[in-house]
């Protein structure tokens, strides 16, 4: 504190002496103005006190001339320090005009009265004593009507900046701002109310406020603004009460109306604060459609997960598309090579009618190249021969008179499409875009659920067909071998080895074949562009051909793995031989989507024909039985498919296609 008044003591001392003196008369100006009143009240006080100290030997007239204005006084100087701690200093200043302009009309009158009328009845060479009653009177006139005059100015004062700031901000406010009285007639309305409800302002003013309102509202709030007034009881929240208003060309919508009430004069006033909510109704409307359609997402999720195999899956998914988004109907397409093919519809009549597409056109195309949900508003103005809906996956064709309008196309990962239509435009919204994706990730789990389960079952078949095989065919050579094995211990004669030789090749070759299925199944490893010609002689090459012959008729580019086509040769040319002895001539040419193999042994009976691609099937009592189920796993696994036809020479004949 003595470090402040240090500073404030420098500072003071660093004034220039004009600065200073200035500094100095506005502070003694301010103390005057203050205690105005009081000195003006001690003024009359001394003066008082001066007309008392002349004797004019009669004490009853001096108590009288002197009383009322010595009280005058004491109560100037009593009020005037009441006054300068409790009013301003521009308030006080006025009542010292007041007081000051009554003394100075009291002193005139007092004046007129003492040299006019009464010198004529003063003798001759008596002096005039002035009378301070006039003055004192009206000195104190003039505080109290001062006083209660600039209270009222200050009320009004008070008052209009009132107006003027509720002016200000309901002018400048946003929201309506809408005053009533106790008739629920207009009083006041502001500039937002006209955007608001279309009514121009000066015509809303004097009108009822059920105006505003729908009919229904009217009665309702009529009584309950007559209960209000006669009761005082409110009987609803008026805070943040919602409704809905009525705008000048009939329309309805919604409205949050706040509202309190006040008193201005005689007037009850009732002032509410209105504020259109229409967009928060269609967000609360928008969130509660979504919470509803992910509500139903899980429904329909369940019953894709439960579905038994890819069929299933994709008819789930279209039906459900139409439950979980406001469509007419729901489509799916499935990736086949390089196009999309129906697969599903919840259309049951339509899906026949469908036609593949290639997977690069169309709006299915689009979005399933580009693994990203694709949402057209309106189709009308960007349907087009190369981008329409009609050839999204099959849409239904002309024979159909509506057009759909909306379009929600969903990749489903690898395996396809799935394309919601709607007749209406804009009836798919950016929600169902996020309700979408949780649905494709549901299908897409469900679809890689069931490859997993159809993985295990393959794998599970082929380990019963290994204990097959360990139980009985490695059985049957084996208990050759220890047959043979124990004649040539009892009999001591050679021609037993041949018979446990035969056994034992028998035995390693079956547990090669074995080892085939087991440690490749129907796996492929990196393809690469490979000529026919090529691999089939690097395939003659390792097997015992002996006095068979091969014959390439023709020759084409095949896109595979190198090293399981050289086997899938091996395995065709083995059969051959075995089944066509040696002189067996084995031809190989190409065809217009593959290739064939074939041979001119005695060939196969059509009624085997679909047996001879089982494992462990052989009509060779030497044979393993599992050379052409290898060869059928390895086209298979390339994605192509293989059949069993009759040669040219009557022989066996294989055909590969879709190569």
């Amino acid at each position: 504190m003595y470090e402040v008044d240090l500073c404030t003591f420098s500072n003071q001392s660093n004034y220039e002496p004009r600065t200073w003196y200035i500094v100095q008369m506005r502070d003694w100006s301010r103390a005057v103005s203050r205690w105005s009143v009081t000195i003006l009240g001690v003024i009359l006080l001394l003066t008082t006190l001066a007309r008392a100290a002349i004797d004019t030997d009669e004490p009853v007239v001096d108590f009288i001339e002197v009383v009322l204005p010595f009280g005058v006084g004491i109560g100037l100087i009593v009020g005037g320090i009441w006054l300068a701690r409790t009013t301003s200093i521009a308030r006080i200043k006025q009542l010292s005009k007041w007081t000051l302009g009554g003394a100075i009309v009291g002193v005139a009158v007092n004046l007129w009265f003492v040299f006019i009328i009464s010198l004529e009845q003063v003798p001759s060479g008596e002096p005039v004593v002035l009378n301070l009653n006039g003055a004192g009177i009206f000195m104190a006139a003039g505080v109290l009507l001062g006083y209660y005059a600039t209270g009222l100015q200050a009320r009004e004062h008070q008052l209009e900046l009132s107006e003027n700031r509720f002016r200000a901000l309901t002018e400048n406010s946003s929201f309506a701002v809408i005053s009533i009285d106790e008739t629920s007639t207009i009083r006041y309305a502001n500039d937002a109310t006209e955007e608001l409800f279309g009514y121009p302002t000066t015509d809303l003013v004097g009108k009822s406020l059920t105006t505003l309102m729908p009919t229904r509202f009217r009665e309702a709030h009529l009584e309950g603004l007559s209960q209000y007034l006669s009761k005082e009881t409110q009987t609803i929240d008026w805070d943040g009460l919602e409704l809905a208003g009525l705008r000048a060309d009939g329309e309805e919508f919604p409205v949050e109306i706040s509202f309190g009430e006040y008193g201005v004069a005689d007037d009850h006033l009732f002032t509410g604060v209105i504020q259109d909510i229409s967009d928060r109704k269609t967000a609360e409307q928008q969130l509660r459609d979504h919470t509803s359609k992910v509500t139903q997402l899980h429904e329909v999720a369940t019953e894709i997960t439960s579905a038994d195999s890819r069929e299933q899956v994709y008819q789930r998914t279209a039906d459900g598309a139409v439950d979980v988004f406001p469509a007419d109907v729901a489509r799916v397409a499935t990736m086949d090579g390089d196009q999309l093919v129906p697969a599903a519809s919840s259309d049951q009549g339509s899906i026949d009618q469908c036609q593949p597409v290639s997977a690069t056109l169309g709006y299915a195309g689009q979005s399933y190249q580009s693994g990203e949900i694709l949402r057209l508003d309106d189709l009308t103005d960007t349907r087009s021969a190369a981008q329409s809906p009609r050839q999204d996956g099959g849409t239904q064709p002309d024979a159909d008179p509506a057009e759909p309008r909306a379009l929600l196309s969903i990749p489903l990962g690898e395996y396809g499409v799935l394309q919601a239509f709607a007749y209406e435009p804009g009836a798919f919204s950016a929600r169902d875009e996020e309700v979408a994706e949780m649905l494709a990730t549901h299908v897409t789990t469900a679809l890689q659920r069931i490859e997993a389960e159809s993985t295990i079952r393959r794998e599970r078949d082929r380990l019963e067909e290994f204990a097959s095989i360990l139980s009985h065919d490695l059985r049957n050579p084996l208990n050759v071998a220890q047959g043979r094995l124990e004649l040539l211990e009892m009999t001591g004669e050679l021609e037993h080895v041949d018979a446990i030789d035969r056994a034992l090749d028998r035995m390693s070759r079956l547990i090669e074949d074995m080892l085939t299925l087991a440690r490749e199944g129907d796996a492929v490893g990196e393809t690469q562009a490979v000529a026919l010609r090529t691999v089939a002689n690097q395939a003659w090459n390792n097997v015992a051909t002996e006095a068979a012959s091969l014959e390439i008729v023709s020759s084409v580019q095949l896109e595979a793995d190198h090293s399981r086509l050289i086997q899938l040769f091996e395995n065709l040319y083995r059969n051959a031989i075995e089944h066509g002895g040696d002189g067996v001539t084995i031809r190989l040419g190409a065809l217009d989507s593959g290739f064939f193999v074939e041979d001119t042994g005695s060939g196969i009976p059509e009624d085997e024909r679909n047996d001879v691609f089982q494992s462990g099937y052989t009509t060779n009592q030497d044979g393993t039985g599992f050379g052409l189920a290898i060869v059928k796993r390895i086209v298979e696994a390339h994605g192509w498919e293989i059949t069993v036809t009759e040669g040219t020479d009557g022989g066996a004949r294989f055909e590969v296609s879709g190569t």
